[in-house]
């Protein structure tokens, strides 16, 4: 069976918002268990905990470290643009049911078929690792009925793109010309005596004077293309060792780096790569120019099509924060410690667990005005959550029961 954290990374894949503009997260296994649970932000009166934060953060680099890429941003701001993100999710699935959208079983069947069969495993192996994490079924299907709906709620709203004129495509093709620009390519033949890797010195040697005393050939005036015929051992011998036009990555660093240097009708000396030792000769170049409107039309239209979208959903978003109550204490005691305003000493910048400890241990003391009378359920709401947490940390309970609470309390708000 394949591993858990491979599974919920893979599961995630299906399910990404037009735009990608936002991942919606499946995983929910329990992290940071010793880090009491609390809210960290409300939209709308929804609200959302310490440990849903971790946890997307949880994945995230999981995913990072699977793709083989490094974050390019601090842990604070990660936290931050997880949070973000989080509640972007919220208001577009309070706007889908506001929309009257629903998802039907069917849908969300559909989409449970096509996790397991990227993930190559069966429905009862699923169920298992769902279990072994403390989750039922239910609450997973819950999870990508949620993220259908948040894409389904996108597409509503952002509708078609408009039709980008020629006259755009025009315009950005002589605005961003630098960007369409094909470098110079040279036209190249070359001789090739071939040498094993692993060939002994001596056979090195016997090639090396072959080459020699052809290259000698070379330059009394023989001709190039007869040469290869009779002496290359390329593919290419047939063709006079016609390799053609050369763009640059496409062969062996030592090959190019003389290629391209060459002029055309020059013939370069005993260049050696993995494959032996090369003779090579540049008919022609071609000078590097702007491609044509006609062959980038398409890439452009697509261009300005992805920037009109991500422009509309933008103010989409924008225009659906200014009209909701959203409320974020992440971090506040953080940063009033990073930032005292009678101290004048610097502390230094609080580490990674630092940034989850400061965060668990924060209290909710300033609320905004408006939802100033909901500060009292939040803070008991707050100490149920560290109640229940605690009881899983010392194995007063099971992971199971302790989601099965969790819920219960924030089905309560």
């Amino acid at each position: 069976m394949k591993s858990k954290m491979e599974f919920w990374r893979k599961s995630v894949k299906p399910f990404v918002v037009v735009l990608g503009l936002g991942v919606i997260l499946l995983a929910d296994n329990p992290v940071w268990a010793n880090i009491v649970d609390r809210v960290v932000a409300t939209v709308n009166g929804a609200i959302i905990t310490l440990s849903t934060v971790q946890e997307r953060v949880a994945v995230l680099k999981q995913q990072m470290q699977a793709s083989g890429n490094s974050p390019q941003m601090g842990e604070r701001k990660m936290i931050e643009e997880t949070l973000n993100s989080i509640i972007d999710e919220k208001l577009q699935i309070q706007e889908a049911k506001r929309a009257n959208l629903v998802v039907d079983e069917d849908a969300v069947r559909s989409a449970l078929d096509e996790i397991l069969s990227k993930n190559n495993i069966t429905f009862e192996q699923m169920k298992e690792m769902l279990q072994s994490e403390g989750r039922s079924l239910e609450r997973y299907k819950d999870h990508i009925r949620n993220q259908i709906l948040t894409s389904k709620v996108v597409q509503f709203h952002m509708g078609k793109s408009g039709k980008v004129s020629d006259r755009q495509i025009k315009k950005y093709y002589f605005q961003h010309q630098k960007d369409f620009w094909e470098s110079k390519k040279p036209f190249v033949r070359h001789i090739l005596f071939i040498v094993d890797e692993d060939a002994s010195e001596q056979v090195k040697a016997t090639k090396r004077e072959q080459a020699d005393r052809v290259l000698k050939q070379v330059r009394s005036g023989a001709d190039f293309s007869e040469l290869a015929k009779n002496y290359s051992e390329d593919v290419s011998a047939s063709s006079g060792g016609e390799v053609g036009w050369l763009n640059k990555g496409h062969l062996v660093p030592e090959f190019e780096k003389v290629a391209f240097r060459l002029k055309p009708g020059e013939v370069s000396g005993i260049v050696e790569s993995r494959y032996g030792f090369h003779i090579i000769k540049v008919d022609k170049v071609s000078p590097g120019k702007a491609e044509s409107l006609d062959k980038v039309k398409v890439k452009i239209e697509q261009i300005l099509s992805f920037e009109a979208r991500q422009k509309k959903y933008k103010s989409w978003m924008d225009d659906l924060k200014k009209n909701s109550m959203i409320q974020i204490t992440l971090f506040k005691d953080v940063d009033a410690k990073e930032n005292p305003k009678q101290n004048l000493e610097i502390e230094p910048a609080p580490t990674q667990d630092e940034f989850w400890e400061e965060a668990s241990s924060v209290k909710s003391k300033r609320a905004v005005k408006s939802v100033d009378s909901n500060r009292k359920n939040f803070q008991v709401m707050e100490r149920k959550l560290a109640f229940i947490k605690k009881l899983r940390i010392h194995h007063k309970i099971s992971d199971k029961e302790y989601h099965a609470r969790k819920r219960r309390l924030l089905d309560q708000l």
